[in-house]
C-alpha cells in the first residue's frame, strides 16, 4: 500500500479523541450505540491507539493497537489482529483489517479527517463475502489532554 503523506497526516491528529459509535444493519437497523475515548500518538516509525469504548452499564472496554511504519505504509501485525492503511488525497484513510479470532469476518474502515479537530468513520463489515453490519462512527479531539504514556 503506497501512503505518502500518511505519517503527517497521522503526526496531525494524535491526541485524546470523544466520540459515538452507532452499529447498524446492512438495512439501516440501529443494532447499539455508545460514547467512546479514542488516545492516539506517533512515536518515531511506531503508531499506538487505544480505544475506551463506554457502554452505559458496563465497565469500559480497552483495545490497545500497534502499528509501525514499513516506508510509507502503516502495518497492524500482531497475533490476534492483522491490517494496512493508505492515506488518499491527504484525508481520507482506508483501512482494511481482520481479527484472527473471526475468520471469515473483514472489516472496511474509511476515515475522513474533515480537519484536524474532526473525524467521521465507517466500518464495513463482511462475513463470508457479505455485508454483516456497519458501523458510523463520529469523533472529536479533546484540546487540553493528552495520550497516557502506555506500550
Amino acid at each position: 500500500m503506497s501512503g505518502g503523506g500518511l505519517r503527517e497526516r497521522l503526526s496531525s491528529v494524535t491526541g485524546v479523541w470523544e466520540g459515538t459509535y452507532t452499529y447498524l444493519s446492512p438495512a439501516g437497523a440501529v443494532l447499539d450505540a455508545h460514547r467512546s475515548r479514542q488516545e492516539t500518538r506517533l512515536d518515531g516509525d511506531r503508531w499506538y491507539e487505544r480505544v475506551v469504548y463506554l457502554r452505559d452499564g458496563a465497565a469500559p472496554e480497552v483495545l490497545d493497537f500497534r502499528a509501525r511504519f514499513d516506508g510509507d505504509d502503516l502495518v497492524f501485525d500482531s497475533a490476534d489482529f492483522e491490517g494496512g492503511a493508505r492515506l488518499v488525497d491527504g484525508r481520507f484513510l482506508v483501512f482494511p483489517y481482520r481479527w484472527a479470532a473471526e475468520p471469515g469476518v473483514e472489516v472496511v474502515e474509511i476515515i475522513t479527517f474533515a480537519d484536524d479537530d474532526y473525524k467521521a468513520r465507517i466500518w464495513q463489515r463482511l462475513r463470508d463475502g457479505r455485508l454483516d453490519q456497519v458501523t458510523v462512527i463520529e469523533e472529536h479531539r479533546v484540546h487540553g489532554e493528552e495520550p497516557e504514556t502506555w506500550h
